[in-house]
């Protein structure tokens, strides 16, 4: 007898898939542009937004969906209440073009030889005298409440603007030291207040807060997620009292402890993980640091993107660094689908399908995971409720329903393709890492005879 259900069991594929929210970002720089040259890059955010020089995939560098980009607060609100945020308008605008999204990091101010705070707000609010090395600077008192009230009401602006546009792909929470990046001293009580008023200010954009101390702990306590600014540092310069091997570093010293004590070491189930390069890769191959070890500790934390500063990439290690990309995040094999052979349009048909997640995190962007039957020219649609792709931690997803096959489908053959599409769309956005998939990202299920 003839079985009365269609097994279908797509091949998986190790391609490079080009799916949103995740991978390798570009820095300062969109797709197309070119790279820093050398080892070195600029902190200062795109003001300018040339033609791309070259096409996105750029040689000595990563493909990429996700644009990483910084600014100063004194650029955006040069005058107290008068904000500029044209390079915000072009930056997501260019990103949108060359098939990023833009993460973004707002800045309180730089180093001492970079920008600093607004000189409105220098002139008449709290300041702290920062001694680093040689360099003196004057920064805000973080605790201060006109500091709360103005870099808060900053932030604020920023995400009425542009928290609801889908193109912000992360914001991160900033507010401690040069670039925000936690070299200050701030009261635990501040930095609740803080992390409260990023989180009421961002109700849609996935936040990530700094790595470390109360920062990290009250940022975590908030629903963000977190992101490290030295990831890949096993440097070991040795003293005359410490043997090199055994020297101090983040990837031994900090990161395992502040993920212990910040609370963060089951956040990835809810909210992404960053990773920024400490200084580039390049140097870390021209220093001998251990690759292996590196990539291996940024997959057990769960991460979801990788920002090696937009400088060449060493050579040797370039398929090591796709495949860790690859992994990053999430990536979701489909691996059978079962449903009945025949159907009655406007009757319930039993569908079936085991997707699995072959990555090391959630996605955390909304999308449906839709039908499509298809005869001839026309198309229809089904979104299977109850599914929701954030939920799809590393691991198996079963997924069974009895759907009623659409009205409009006539007696006769109708493809069937399964796919995840952009809510309130039919735009399937998310490829599954399968061969079998159409040119749409829809992947091919056979099809269903209709009586």
């Amino acid at each position: 007898m003839a079985e009365i259900v269609r097994r279908v069991r797509p091949t998986p594929t190790d391609a490079y898939l080009g799916n949103p929210h995740k991978g390798c970002c570009t820095f300062q720089h969109f797709n197309g542009d070119e790279l820093f040259p050398g080892l070195g890059w600029s902190e200062e955010g795109p003001l300018e937004f040339p033609p791309a020089k070259q096409p996105p995939a750029i040689d000595g560098y990563l493909p990429t969906t996700v644009s990483y980009c910084r600014w100063f607060w004194r650029v955006m609100e040069p005058e107290q209440g008068r904000y500029n945020f044209a390079m915000i308008d072009k930056a997501l605008e260019t990103a949108a073009a060359r098939g990023q999204t833009v993460a973004v990091r707002l800045m309180a101010f730089g180093s001492a030889r970079q920008p600093q705070a607004p000189d409105w707000y220098a002139a008449k609010h709290p300041m702290l005298e920062r001694k680093h090395k040689s360099a003196v600077q004057l920064t805000p008192d973080h605790d201060a409440p006109q500091y709360l009230e103005h870099w808060g009401g900053f932030v604020r602006e920023f995400a009425r603007r542009y928290d609801a546009d889908p193109r912000l792909e992360t914001i991160d929470v900033t507010y401690i030291g040069p670039w925000g990046e936690g070299a200050g001293e701030c009261s635990a009580e501040q930095c609740e207040r803080f992390a409260r008023l990023w989180k009421e200010a961002f109700a849609n954009t996935p936040r990530l807060c700094m790595i470390g101390g109360e920062q990290m702990r009250a940022g975590i306590a908030s629903g963000a997620g977190w992101r490290c600014d030295c990831y890949g540092d096993m440097k070991d310069p040795g003293t005359s009292h410490v043997r090199k091997d055994l020297c101090w570093n983040h990837m031994y010293e900090s990161y395992p402890r502040e993920v212990c004590e910040g609370g963060a070491r089951e956040t990835w189930k809810t909210a992404p993980v960053h990773f920024e390069s400490c200084w580039v890769p390049m140097y870390w191959y021209n220093h001998g640091f251990d690759i292996d070890f590196i990539l291996e500790q940024g997959l057990k934390y769960h991460g979801t993107y990788f920002m090696p500063k937009y400088t060449r990439l060493p050579g040797p290690w370039m398929e090591k660094l796709a495949a860790f990309c690859r992994r990053l995040g999430y990536r979701f094999v489909f691996r059978q689908s079962v449903h009945d052979r025949y159907g009655q349009a406007g009757k319930p048909w039993r569908f079936t399908c085991w997707i699995e997640n072959v990555g090391v995190a959630p996605l955390y962007r909304r999308y449906d995971l839709a039908l499509r039957f298809r005869q001839g020219d026309r198309d229809f649609h089904h979104v299977l409720e109850g599914v929701d792709p954030r939920t799809w931690t590393p691991g198996d997803v079963w997924v069974e329903r009895h759907v009623p096959l659409p009205q409009g489908l006539k007696p006769g053959y109708a493809e069937l393709a399964a796919g995840l599409v952009q809510p309130g769309t039919q735009e399937a956005k998310v490829a599954f890492a399968v061969k079998e998939r159409f040119g749409d990202r829809w992947v091919d299920l056979g099809g269903v005879e209709v009586q």
